[in-house]
């Protein structure tokens, strides 16, 4: 086609001329970015969606989302991170610690932001902070960190508390750093850590079952299995009547007594203003891990007079919110 264009004379030649000073500004124009999103369960990617809205990317104008989620079946996901790659995605944002790992073994090419990180270093996702290097970067939850603050809460609420389970994914590559972290804050709270490991959504009704009547309270390690079954943790302590500690907002709008931790907006913002970056060219193993910088402190009043529990005025005074 070019061949004719060029031997059509002039007026051709300068058609051509001018459609190759313009074919960069509509390349530009044209250019859509394909964004990965990866998930063990099916996450709430529309929240970031509209995070990355405000940043100027517009699904179906300039920007393109690959969902995938493996529906608990973890195995999964290392063939959901080839699908992804199939699609020539430019980034992909993976959804706490286990697709994080599936999509840090599968790729070492395509830039990876891991939503909500616990134990960055700890387990090995990255080697440095400040600068990762390789193709992974993301927002730290420092929930190890924050759970001596927790039991803090619950035991300031719940003095009598002897144990406490908590409910973890064994699976997870920040637990066992999680778990250590716990029960050197219990051990100075002259409290117990009772160990209750789930890995499927299966589990839940035995292992909490197997522990009534040997835990005074519970808390819960957030990732996508403890999350998205959560009601089943609410509907035993309902039974049996325990108080319950956990990291997000979300949980105490599900019952949870009371929570203590960053704030979804947070992660959103640091994961979107992370994959802006990297699609204006910059290196995901350049971005520094970032680490939750606001901390929220969430009581549910319905679910402390369910108990027959009273908050303290302190505490309620310290609250960022109490739903009622």
């Amino acid at each position: 086609m070019m061949a004719k264009i060029a031997m059509a004379g002039t007026g051709a030649s300068l058609l051509l001329a001018v459609a190759a000073l313009l074919a960069p500004a509509y390349a530009q124009q044209e250019k859509i970015a394909r964004i990965g999103i990866l998930s063990a369960a099916q996450p709430d990617e529309f929240s970031l969606v509209e995070t990355l809205r405000a940043l100027g990317y517009v699904p179906g104008k300039n920007v393109l989302y690959e969902v995938r989620f493996a529906n608990w079946q973890t195995e999964r996901l290392p063939e959901l991170v080839r699908e992804l790659l199939r699609q020539k995605v430019d980034v992909i944002v993976a959804y706490t610690n286990i697709p994080g790992f599936a999509a840090k073994k599968t790729t070492d090419r395509v830039p990876i932001v891991v939503w909500g990180i616990h134990g960055a270093l700890e387990t090995g996702l990255v080697r440095d902070l400040a600068r990762p290097r390789g193709n992974v970067t993301g927002v730290e939850s420092l929930a190890p960190q924050l759970d001596a603050k927790r039991l803090e809460l619950i035991r300031a609420i719940v003095p009598n508390i002897a144990r406490i389970g908590v409910v973890y994914n064994l699976n997870d590559p920040g637990t066992p750093f999680h778990l250590e972290s716990t029960r050197e804050a219990a051990q100075k709270l002259g409290v117990r850590v009772v160990p209750l490991p789930v890995n499927r959504a299966d589990d839940f009704e035995s292992v909490l079952s197997a522990a009534s009547g040997s835990i005074d309270a519970l808390l819960t390690f957030t990732d996508d299995l403890t999350a998205w079954n959560w009601h089943k943790i609410a509907e035993f302590a309902s039974k049996h009547r325990l108080p319950t500690v956990c990291e997000f907002r979300i949980l105490v709008q599900g019952g949870c007594l009371l929570s203590y931790g960053p704030s979804f907006d947070e992660f959103n913002s640091v994961v979107a203003r992370q994959v802006d970056k990297i699609l204006k060219g910059a290196k995901a193993g350049d971005l520094p891990i970032e680490q939750a910088r606001r901390f929220e402190l969430l009581l549910n009043s319905k679910t402390a007079k369910l108990l027959g529990t009273t908050i303290p005025q302190s505490i309620l005074t310290s609250a960022d919110k109490v739903i009622e």
